[in-house]
Formats: C-alpha cells, sequence, structure tokens
C-alpha cells in the first residue's frame, strides 16, 4: 500500500510556540489523530509556563475533518489570538493561533503553504553610518565653537561638550541596546547606536542652519521654535528604537509617540509664554557669529531712532495719565 495514499494513516501536523514577536520558538511534529498540551510530562507538548494548566488543551480531528481545541477544564482557558472571550471549543483552519496561559501555540498541517526562499545577501552593517553621523556631530559641535569664540581659546571650551556628547551616546545606546536584549533577546547596539546618530546629526544640522539663519538672515523663527524640531527627532529616534526591538503594533507606537511629543511640545510653548509675558521676548540668538556672515544689511539709523521716538512718546503719555481708581487701591494694598 502506497504510504502517501493510506487515509488510515494520522495527518503529521506540527505544533508550533509563537515567541513575543510572533517567531517560532518550538516547533513539533506530531503523528497522532489527538494531541494535548499542557505542564505534564504525558503530554504530547509539554510548555513550560506557570499558567497554563497541568492538561489544559486538546487537539482532535472533528466529525467534518477539521482539527478542534478544546479546553480541557483548565483554570485559565483557552483564547483566539486577539480575543478576550474564553472559548471552550475552537475550528482552526491552519491561521488561527491560540492563547493559553502567556503561551500563543499555532497548528501546521504538511499541506501548509510556506513563503518563498529569500536571497542570500549580505547584510549592510551599521558601524559605519553610526561612527560617521556621530564623527560629523562632533565636527559641527566644534565649527560652532569657533564661530562662536570672541576670546582667547580654552580647551576646556572644546572638551566639554564633545565628552558631553559621548556621555549622553553611551548612555542613551546602551539603554535601548538592554532593552532590545530583553524583549527580543538581541542587542543590537550597532543599530541603535545608527538610530542615534541620525537624530542627533538631524538636529546638530538644524541648530547650525538655525542659528545661521537667525543671524545671517534674521530669521529668528528658525531659534525661536527649535524646540519643536527637538521634540518631534527625539519622537522620531524613539520609533526607531522600538522598531528595532520588535517591529509589532508599529501605528500604535507611533500613535504614542506623536502625542507624546505634542504634550512636550505644548508644556514647553506654555512655559516659554509665561516667561515671556513675566521677562519679555525671549532670547534668539543664543550665540554671535563673525560680522563676514552677515548677509542681511544693518537698519538705517534713522529708521531705529524714529522707533525710539515712538516708543519714548507712547511712555511719556502713559506716565502723564493719572492711574485708575481701582488701580490705584491695588497698588496700596
Amino acid at each position: 500500500m502506497d504510504p502517501m495514499n493510506d487515509k488510515t494513516k494520522p495527518e503529521t501536523v506540527w505544533i508550533e510556540v509563537l515567541g513575543r514577536h510572533r517567531e517560532v520558538a518550538l516547533r513539533q511534529r506530531i503523528d497522532a489523530a489527538s494531541i494535548t498540551l499542557g505542564r505534564a510530562y504525558d503530554n504530547d507538548v509539554v510548555l513550560d509556563d506557570p499558567h497554563v494548566a497541568a492538561h489544559h488543551l486538546r487537539i482532535a480531528r472533528g466529525e467534518d475533518g477539521r482539527w478542534i481545541a478544546e479546553d480541557l477544564g483548565s483554570r485559565n482557558g483557552v483564547y483566539a489570538e486577539g480575543e478576550t472571550k474564553r472559548r471552550e471549543r475552537i475550528a482552526l483552519s491552519g491561521a488561527e493561533a491560540l492563547r493559553i496561559g502567556h503561551t500563543v501555540v499555532r497548528l501546521r498541517s504538511s499541506a501548509e503553504a510556506v513563503p518563498e526562499e529569500q536571497p542570500l545577501g549580505s547584510r549592510r552593517s551599521p558601524w559605519p553610518f553610526a561612527l560617521g553621523a556621530i564623527a560629523i556631530v562632533f565636527v559641527l559641535e566644534l565649527l560652532g565653537l569657533w564661530l562662536n569664540e570672541t576670546a582667547e581659546p580654552k580647551l576646556i571650551r572644546y572638551l566639554t561638550p564633545v565628552l558631553t556628547v559621548v556621555a549622553i551616546v553611551a548612555v542613551w545606546t546602551t539603554l535601548w541596546s538592554v532593552l532590545s536584549r530583553v524583549f527580543s533577546g538581541h542587542a543590537r547596539f550597532g543599530l541603535h547606536l545608527a538610530i542615534l546618530g541620525a537624530g542627533l546629526l538631524a538636529y546638530s544640522l538644524y541648530d547650525q542652519i538655525g542659528e545661521f539663519g537667525a543671524f545671517a538672515l534674521s530669521w529668528t523663527a528658525l531659534t525661536t521654535y527649535q524646540y519643536v524640531i527637538g521634540w518631534l527627532i527625539l519622537a522620531a529616534m524613539c520609533f526607531f528604537h522600538l522598531r528595532a526591538i520588535g517591529p509589532t503594533r508599529l501605528p500604535a507606537k507611533a500613535i504614542a509617540l506623536a502625542a507624546l511629543a505634542a504634550l512636550g511640545i505644548t508644556m514647553q510653548s506654555l512655559k516659554l509664554s509665561e516667561w515671556r509675558s513675566t521677562y519679555g521676548q525671549a532670547v534668539t540668538l543664543q550665540r554671535l557669529e563673525p560680522p563676514s556672515l552677515r548677509l542681511v544689511g544693518a537698519e538705517n539709523p534713522q529708521t531705529f531712532f524714529t522707533r525710539v521716538a515712538a516708543l519714548k512718546a507712547t511712555l511719556d503719555q502713559a506716565r502723564s495719565k493719572e492711574p485708575e481708581e481701582g488701580a490705584e487701591s491695588e497698588a496700596e494694598e
């Protein structure tokens, strides 16, 4: 008898245990008409999950030929993945995954289609880009310090920002690498360093462009709202860090980070608004540039003195007015 055409022989199936990011953590071949799963050692598939019963689940063929998953009276029950309603019986077609305790399992038959073979290509290392981006950030920081130099150069003024960047890079990258190691099993230090390098480079470039535009062209909005760009870059960096840890639920992660960035921008905007109402216009130029970089011509002196005269007349008129009765009583209090 041809074993391929033997209808009485049980179909060969595989039980797959899925990991945190739906990768196959365990695949076990089963040649039986009925399969049991649980923590006890007499099961066909033994699961090391304290929230799984000793005999938690049975998977067997139903009368219609489909595989049926049946709860064996466990305390924590059986759920279809993505559902919150407990199920006593679930018909399986191959696509469904089941959650028992904290474990996700899936049934696969020998007829299950597999994706096409992926080409074997060399994976580009993130280290060249990461180190190059960090090096450019150092150069931009030193260039900004040199352009802002108005006194005798001192080594400490150049070492301080460099050491600060080194500390930020070390702490930030190590933190994300540890999280990646915990949640995905791979540290990916080079990838997280590349993400940080890209974020620092983007912010450093904007900082240089913003300071140049504010000084050379009087585009002060570039520096006034620089914190907005900072929050957006920070949110983008965190998103790519989370994506490197696990590519699941990316829309939810993006929405959460966008909400946090919006909250940060709002809070800082309110703080700056309160500061301006108390102390006046905030400083828009953080550093002076060489006069040769100034592209916009100086304002006509006569225009400046005309504005001063108009302001003086307004102030003199305000001083000459008698204070209102309510305002005077408040001042006495």
